[in-house]
């Protein structure tokens, strides 16, 4: 029974490595709408309008940083070049987001 609970817990850690810890921030967020839910159902729509705002416009930078900077992909990169890419990359995906989160 012992070692059934902690392959099932190594298999659980395992998982939770592969799939990364963005989920956490997902489950919390659920669980925060659910609280939302229960207090004031209209604001679900102001919610859902503002994380679908956000979302959208990470994935604007994303693609923006590629179009912008084609051949400094830091998949490819080694050294100070693939640190700079990274910043580069999580700058401009935080500017639009940003710029996304000041618009209405």
């Amino acid at each position: 029974m012992k070692t059934k609970i902690e392959r099932i817990k190594a298999m659980a850690v395992e998982w939770a490595a592969r799939v990364g810890h963005i989920w956490l921030f997902v489950a919390a967020s659920v669980a925060l709408l659910l609280i939302v839910a229960m207090i004031n159902g209209l604001f679900i729509t102001s919610y859902l309008w503002a994380a679908s705002k956000i979302t959208m416009a990470g994935a604007i930078g994303y693609a923006l940083d590629r179009a912008a900077f084609p051949g400094s992909d830091p998949r490819y990169l080694s050294g100070i070049e693939q640190s700079m890419a990274q910043s580069r990359r999580g700058v401009v995906i935080a500017a639009a987001m940003i710029a996304a989160g000041l618009i209405g």
